[in-house]
Order: structure tokens, then C-alpha cells, then sequence
């Protein structure tokens, strides 16, 4: 029984650094500029759900850099962001980006991507 639980504790710590330490894939999926401050993009974008995720924003102001992730409804994280960054005066860039391959997640870049022209007013 001991062997049992030594191994399901390192089957989930792999996984749990597996997803943890995956860097962002590049480029994006998409990425569009759009005429709105980031501040007010990114929390546009986390109070519209998309695919029945939710969200949870972080804005770092002094970065000039927000990211909005992905959540399921009992607050687990995905790997699923957009990342809003400030290119100017009123201006920011969203870029959407997410580590999910496999086949049927293409609808959802649609959605986010309508999201974000819809929140910068497109």
C-alpha cells in the first residue's frame, strides 16, 4: 500500500510540474490592437464568460500588463489566458494564447477573439 501512494504522490507532482512549468506558446493563437485602454480590456474580458469558463483577471498597472485566465467553475486554473498589454495612450494589444491542443478547442479562439473585438468596441 505504501508503493500505491508513492507513486500516485509522484504521478502528481509530475503532472502538477508539467502543467505548471510550461512556458506560454509562440507566438499566439491570435493577436489584434485595439483603440481601449488595457485596464479597461481586461476587465471587459474577465466579465464575459467564454465557453463556460470563467475568469480571474490580474492587472499589473505599474507593468502595464493584464492577464485574464481561464477557470472552471470550482476556480481551477487553465492554461488559457488573454494577456492585454499597453501599447500606448488608450491603446493595448491582446494577444490569446492557450496550451490545450487537442482537437475541438478551435471554436473557443473564435469566441475569444469576438470577445475582445466586442469589449474594444470593434
Amino acid at each position: 500500500m505504501t508503493t500505491r501512494i508513492l507513486c500516485a504522490v509522484l504521478l502528481a507532482s509530475g503532472v502538477a510540474a508539467c502543467v505548471t512549468s510550461r512556458p506560454q506558446p509562440d507566438p499566439p493563437i491570435w493577436s489584434a490592437t485595439y483603440n481601449v485602454p488595457y485596464t479597461v480590456m481586461a476587465n471587459c474580458l474577465a466579465a464575459q464568460p467564454v465557453g463556460g469558463f470563467t475568469r480571474v483577471a490580474r492587472i499589473q498597472s505599474e507593468a502595464g500588463m493584464a492577464t485574464v485566465t481561464l477557470t472552471l467553475g470550482d476556480g481551477t486554473q487553465m492554461a488559457i489566458n488573454y494577456i492585454i498589454r499597453r501599447t500606448g495612450s488608450g491603446t493595448s494589444v491582446v494577444e490569446w494564447r492557450r496550451l490545450l491542443t487537442v482537437g475541438g478547442w478551435e471554436p473557443i479562439d473564435t469566441e475569444a477573439h469576438a470577445r475582445a473585438d466586442t469589449c474594444g468596441n470593434v
